[in-house]
């Protein structure tokens, strides 16, 4: 008799964790070895699931009494309907199931749960997920309350569960030398790009669709503070002086919930760029689109000043598809084993600029790998393989 993993979306899915959870689950399926063994299920939360209580838990699988959020203070949405998640993905649509009440995932009787953020039933196994530790990194951006809750929410993860897998050694360590943790109960998911959506969907002619009238560079992130969108802008700025037939196309959320007005002062800054549309801000976008500008454009830039794993993941989706990066030389982001990177200083605009002006130097080296969907294949095998094998130690 086969036996059943759970992979839940959680409590509050964002775009980034139906990412994540898309990645582990496509790798997963890929593993003949594991569908003969093992029963998949993915449990997504109806989203009507928000409006039965006046608080929200905290929490991203089950309900527990000891970390609220009010309805004022709740940081995270769910902004994404079960049904959309679904119909988007019909490759897995087969293995996701809707998930209304706490005890539901009782009916399973699952062998392993995972990425779980708590986990009060001791006769179940679970993998515990910590995505970053940017409130201990960068203090500054975070609330003294929102400090605390994370802290918490953190120590119980490594409390309740089996093993704690993340994304990087950078975390690894921070994880082991803030909480105390033992080396042998974490899980470092090793840095495999690949692509999880159908590359031949990509367009070619996606510059006239947006308005994109010259050659440009790209950034496919979310406007939060920490990802130091002021920077790539300013260094932008300098590059256009000598070269003024480019542009800079952006894509992502305009909100940042922990700086609501961060948006609007930074576009301030720049309106005559945005005026000229050399910068062009064009917020969410269609996920095939918003791939297709990428695997389009000159580089990918990445001018973050933090991340729970090496690059985020637009570097980790141009990589799949090929692309060169400019990145910012932070330490997470050294992990990274790739000819594609081209690092800078993110507190220096004038050093970003002096990249961007190399790279149109040397354009017809630029093209994208030709290899690059069998490369992508070859590391979502490879992580298949390296998720089954943890799961079979269970």
């Amino acid at each position: 008799m086969k036996k059943t993993i759970i992979i839940t979306t959680g409590l509050y899915p964002s775009e980034g964790i139906f990412s994540f959870i898309k990645y582990i689950s496509v790798a997963l399926i890929s593993n003949k070895e594991f569908l003969k063994k093992y029963n998949l299920k993915i449990l997504v939360f109806n989203e009507g699931i928000k409006n039965k209580t006046k608080k929200i838990i905290y929490n991203s699988f089950l309900i527990v009494k000891n970390i609220l959020l009010t309805k004022k203070n709740r940081i995270h949405k769910f902004n994404h309907s079960a049904k959309k998640f679904k119909q988007e993905n019909r490759d897995l649509s087969k293995f996701i199931e809707y998930f209304n009440d706490e005890s539901d995932y009782e009916k399973y009787d699952p062998h392993l749960i995972f990425p779980m953020q708590t986990n009060v039933d001791k006769k179940i196994l679970s993998l515990g997920y910590i995505y970053d530790l940017q409130h201990k990194e960068l203090p500054h951006l975070f609330d003294k309350k929102e400090i605390r809750m994370r802290n918490r929410l953190f120590k119980n993860i490594i409390k309740n569960n089996n093993k704690i897998i993340l994304n990087s050694k950078y975390v690894k360590d921070g994880v082991i030398k803030t909480y105390k943790v033992e080396n042998k109960k974490i899980i470092q998911l090793p840095f495999l790009p690949y692509i999880f959506d159908n590359v031949n969907f990509l367009k070619k002619k996606i510059k006239k669709r947006y308005g994109i009238s010259d050659d440009y560079f790209f950034i496919g992130n979310n406007f939060w503070k920490h990802k130091n969108h002021e920077v790539a802008f300013k260094a932008f700025e300098i590059f256009l002086e000598k070269n003024p037939k480019y542009q800079l196309i952006c894509t992502g959320k305009t909100h940042d919930s922990r700086f609501p007005n961060y948006f609007k002062d930074l576009t301030k800054n720049f309106e005559v760029l945005i005026k000229n549309e050399k910068l062009k801000i064009l917020n969410l976008i269609p996920r095939t689109d918003q791939l297709s500008l990428m695997k389009n454009s000159i580089a990918v830039v990445q001018p973050t000043l933090y991340e729970g794993g090496p690059g985020g993941f637009s570097t980790y989706e141009a990589l799949a598809i090929g692309k060169k990066v400019i990145i910012s030389d932070i330490p997470i982001n050294k992990e990274i084993n790739s000819n594609n990177l081209y690092f800078f200083n993110p507190n220096l605009p004038s050093d970003l600029a002096k990249i961007f002006m190399k790279l149109i130097k040397i354009r017809k080296s630029l093209k994208t790998n030709v290899r690059y969907k069998s490369i992508s294949e070859g590391n979502k095998k490879k992580f298949g393989k390296f998720l089954y094998k943890i799961i079979n130690k269970f």
